[in-house]
């Protein structure tokens, strides 16, 4: 196999207009009998390829790119003649100095080179096992925790944007975000304008409705079993003075996994200014609701009548689609819903007064 198939992806990547340069600085080191490192530029070959020399297991890429190279693919010529996707490393092509091993597969470098690497490895993993939910998972990842890079146009071209929430597109396409006018996101922005509606139409339905948990109305109170199979009732929490985020979630969805650090960090922000979580698991398996929960380090009050689907949390409050929540004032009124990602910070932030 020749060592250019190695770095063929099936992807579709446009190059930005644009003149500016880049300068990058990559040091790293490659197995002791490597001669020269193989560059990509750009993921489908569209900036041309480089090599740099290797001395004594070291080699160094300090060069000016154009500003439509934003990502470096690299690759020892040892390694290149075993042919294996997992060997590439790519990073991103910033100005950030980074450092490559390429015998562990480790980088060291911006956020978003280090999310960049991280997120190839699962894919390539996720190949492997045939877990795909894991790989949309750290793809998911990396795009919200890099907007301020150009990492998100390198998996949008690949429909991942189809995973997020409306909400969470906001986030992504915020007025000066790097990528904002760039060619290869056009699809999701349409996509984007064609849930718009939509979204807004359900908000408004939520504002308007006398659905159970429209925002206005009082929580409705209802009774289900503890982790320990004591039957709790959410009125022993909510209308008792404290703020209560009632979270609905499974441990089968990912989605809901995925946004669990965000809740778990504005738990631990405002639980001692008045914020409690009461969690509403639609799991069917005991042993896997209790497991998510030991493994993700959920501290709050979890509560389940393991109906999946049909549960008394699903029924009462019309929930269609999870993650969801409700989130309670002092009183039990219901002030806001569906809050996630950042929305969930800013509107406690909002109450809490940080």
């Amino acid at each position: 196999m020749k060592r250019n198939i190695i770095f063929t992806f099936l992807l579709a990547f446009i190059s930005m207009a644009s003149q500016a340069q880049t300068k990058v600085n990559i040091h790293g080191i490659c197995e002791p009998d490597a001669k020269s490192i193989s560059i990509l530029k750009n993921m489908d070959g569209s900036g041309g390829q480089d090599s740099v020399a290797v001395t004594n297991g070291k080699w160094e890429y300090m060069k000016e790119l154009p500003a439509d190279v934003y990502t470096l693919s690299f690759i020892s010529d040892v390694k290149a003649k075993q042919a294996k996707q997992e060997d590439v490393i790519t990073v991103m092509a910033d100005s950030i100095p980074t450092e490559i091993d390429l015998t562990t597969g480790t980088v060291k470098g911006s956020k978003a080179s280090e999310a960049m690497n991280a997120t190839w490895k699962e894919l390539f993993a996720s190949m492997k096992n045939d877990n795909g939910l894991a790989a949309v998972q750290q793809m998911r990842k990396a795009v919200l925790d890099n907007t301020d890079s150009m990492l998100p146009v390198v998996f949008f071209p690949m429909g991942m944007y189809k995973a997020l929430t409306y909400p969470e597109l906001q986030k992504i396409f915020r007025p000066g975000a790097p990528y904002e006018n760039h060619p290869a996101m056009k699809e999701a922005k349409e996509y984007m304008s064609q849930i718009r509606e939509a979204y807004q139409k359900e908000r408004q339905e939520l504002l308007s409705s006398q659905k159970a948990r429209a925002i206005g109305n009082k929580f409705t109170d209802i009774a289900m079993n503890d982790t320990t199979g004591r039957e709790r009732r959410l009125s022993e929490w909510c209308g008792k003075g404290r703020y209560v985020l009632i979270d609905f979630w499974a441990s089968w969805c990912g989605p809901c996994r995925a946004e669990m650090p965000n809740v778990t960090a504005c738990y631990e922000k405002y639980h001692a200014k008045g914020l409690d979580i009461v969690a509403i698991s639609f799991d069917t398996s005991k042993d896997a609701w209790l497991r998510a929960i030991n493994t993700m380090k959920m501290p709050w009050v979890h509560l389940s009548d393991l109906a999946g689907w049909n549960s008394l949390g699903a029924k009462t409050y019309d929930i269609k689609g999870i993650p969801a929540n409700i989130l309670l004032d002092g009183e039990g009124n219901i002030i806001d819903n569906d809050l996630r990602d950042y929305m969930l910070e800013e509107k406690l932030a909002e109450i809490f007064g940080e």
